[in-house]
């Protein structure tokens, strides 16, 4: 079997790379509040598209189930024409 190696822990400073989270600074904190607006607004903005998007599908399912419709009334209408012909 193979023996594990037994030592001593390494504190946190090194585990996780040496880095620690000392905060932000005021500018950081700006940078990141002006990055945080304009990803709202670009949501927003993906948001309205979005609904405008679906109004249009929502029409033109109408259009298509009114055109379906109109296509098979015709249909119908040639086929009671031929059978009354036949």
């Amino acid at each position: 079997m193979a023996r594990r190696r037994a030592g001593k822990a390494k504190p946190k400073g090194v585990a996780s790379g040496g880095q620690r989270n000392k905060g932000t600074t005021p500018a950081e904190e700006g940078a990141l509040l002006q990055r945080l607006a304009a990803v709202e607004r670009e949501r927003d903005a993906l948001l309205a598209a979005l609904s405008l998007e679906q109004e249009r599908r929502r029409k033109l399912e109408e259009v298509h189930a009114t055109v379906r419709d109109r296509i098979a009334w015709a249909l119908d209408s040639l086929q009671s024409i031929l059978e009354a012909k036949g």
